[in-house]
């Protein structure tokens, strides 16, 4: 069992990557797909039952959430040289462990300027 903000971090990270993210998904961006809740129902939904609210942790586990997904990908960029990648998608995965590195050092510098250990900026 994880933390309850990774969870959540990667319940919505389909939406922090919708628009400008290392792995854009489109049909995230709001009003793309018809029926899809928002990013913020997710967020309200996932807080109703788990009975925590995680909107003060958002932006550092963003971050985290982003660099681990980076750490991953390098781990299947180094199974892919060395040609024991199971995935027909491993090169492209192996292609986004830079962007999304450099897209959790965005969002952690958006947090650090906020000035708080628990960042009131928006994600």
């Amino acid at each position: 069992m994880g933390h309850p903000l990774s969870d959540v971090i990667n319940l919505i990270m389909p939406f922090l990557t919708a628009q400008d993210g290392p792995n854009a998904h489109k049909g995230f961006i709001p009003g793309a797909t018809p029926g899809l809740p928002t990013k913020e129902q997710a967020i309200e939904w996932y807080t109703e039952v788990a009975g925590w609210n995680p909107e003060p942790d958002l932006v550092w586990g963003a971050a985290f959430g982003m660099y681990r997904n980076s750490v991953i990908m390098q781990g299947i960029a180094a199974r892919y040289a060395v040609r024991q990648a199971s995935s027909e998608k491993a090169k492209d995965y192996a292609g986004m462990m830079v962007p999304f590195g450099q897209q959790a050092y965005k969002i952690f510098l958006q947090a650090k300027l906020a000035g708080s250990a628990k960042a009131s900026c928006k994600l």
